[in-house]
Formats: structure tokens, C-alpha cells, sequence
């Protein structure tokens, strides 16, 4: 193994696991943006001093966000310790609109450093709601099989059996969100396990009580919807 190869995977040990997934939720525009402007750029090489000449564009007030666009892609695909301490740096205090332009950024250093390292191919995962570690976030929404509203005792019930179940399947619930029309869960979720599966276990354990939540169910990764939205998704999932 060469010294360089060493270092990379010492410096690899020490960066936190949030950047196998994108802790950042990202919407999914910039995702699109991000990757389409990405694939126009290959891989490139500059010398620390240069790398670093580089990056300093990134904390010049006067530089177009266009601009910083750029700088942020072209030290991602260097794919250097160097590279991606300078992006980690800019990310921590970056320009309003760059935030997620950056999380993506830092997540494609990381992936071609890695790269070196192995004849594998890497790659990385973003949402709109983002994620935490080995875990994607999730929203859902459950409804009752009436028209009448959940009442206290089914609420309990549901939130005892939904916690029970992400336990057993190594989940994390976030927050259970308790309306008149349904439940609604903020959730993280492993890679290895479907999301759909954890929701479809809830429901069937708490209809063996009294089969009062409504087999169907809403689920998305991308954003939390507000009242509006979870209103016109009640009437779809209801039909």
C-alpha cells in the first residue's frame, strides 16, 4: 500500500458516518442540478498549493453563486484530503443558497476518495428528507378505517406498536404527529430495511386490537407535507 493510500484510509476512519448518507435534506431540484452539472466535469489534479488557491474563491464575498457552484464541483471531483477539508470548511458557514449544493459536494469528495482505495465503485444517497448515519428519513401517515377520528386509546395504541416495531427492526422514531383525520411519523429507517414493511408491521399489529387503522397509507421521503397537502393525500389514499 503506498503512503498515500494509507493516509486516505487513515483520514477515512476519522470522518463521522453522517456522510454515507446525506444528513442534509435536499430537495429534488438541486439533486438534479447537482448531478447533471456534475457529469460534465471528469477528474481532475492540482497540487495542495493550488487546491487551496482554489478554494478560497469559496469565502470571496464578491463570487457569483454560479461561480462558487463550480469551484465546489471541480474540488469534489479532485477527490483529496486537501479537497474535501476545504469544502468541510466552506460547509460549515456557506452562502445561503450553497448549503445543499455543498452537502452534495462534500458527499462526492468523499466517494472518490474512497474510490482510490478500491476497484469498487462507491456512490451516495440523498433525500429530501435526508438522513442520519446508516438510516434514511421518513414521513408517513396512517388514517382510521372510519370517518370518525382516532380516539385517545387508538392514538396510545399506535404509538406504543409503532415504537415496538422500530425498535425490533433497529428504527428511530422522531416524532408522531396526532390530528383528528390521522397520525402522522417522522422516522429513520436502515438501508436494509423497507420502510414499507415497518409501516404495513404497525398496522396490522394494532388492527389485531380492533382493526381500526386504514390498510392503505401515505409515504414519501422527500419532504414533510403541510395541511393542505396531507388533506388532498387523505382523499387519495381514502379512494
Amino acid at each position: 500500500m503506498t503512503n498515500k493510500n494509507k493516509d486516505i484510509r487513515e483520514f477515512l476512519k476519522n470522518i463521522p458516518d453522517k456522510y454515507d448518507i446525506v444528513e442534509e435534506g435536499i430537495n429534488i431540484q438541486t439533486q438534479k442540478e447537482y448531478i447533471d452539472y456534475s457529469h460534465s466535469f471528469t477528474r481532475g489534479e492540482l497540487t495542495e498549493k493550488e487546491t487551496l488557491d482554489l478554494a478560497n474563491f469559496l469565502f470571496d464575498t464578491s463570487l457569483p453563486i454560479e461561480a462558487k457552484k463550480k469551484v465546489l464541483t471541480l474540488l469534489a471531483h479532485l477527490g483529496t484530503i486537501t479537497a474535501f477539508r476545504q469544502i468541510e470548511k466552506y460547509y460549515k458557514h456557506p452562502d445561503k443558497d450553497l448549503k445543499q449544493w455543498t452537502a452534495l459536494a462534500l458527499q462526492e469528495c468523499k466517494m472518490f476518495l474512497e474510490s482510490t482505495l478500491t476497484d469498487q465503485s462507491t456512490g451516495f444517497i440523498s433525500s429530501g428528507l435526508g438522513g442520519l448515519k446508516d438510516k434514511l428519513r421518513y414521513y408517513f401517515l396512517v388514517l382510521p378505517t372510519s370517518d370518525k377520528a382516532f380516539t385517545t386509546s387508538q392514538k396510545n395504541i399506535i404509538e406504543k406498536e409503532l415504537n415496538f416495531v422500530a425498535k425490533e427492526m433497529n428504527s428511530i422514531v422522531e416524532s408522531v404527529d396526532h390530528s383528528e383525520k390521522h397520525v402522522g411519523v417522522t422516522t429513520l429507517v436502515p438501508m436494509d430495511v423497507a420502510v414499507g414493511t415497518l409501516i404495513e408491521t404497525v398496522i396490522k399489529k394494532c388492527n389485531e386490537l380492533g382493526d381500526f387503522v386504514f390498510e392503505n397509507y401515505y409515504v414519501t421521503n422527500q419532504n414533510i407535507p403541510d395541511t393542505l397537502e396531507i388533506n388532498n393525500i387523505i382523499e387519495i389514499v381514502k379512494e
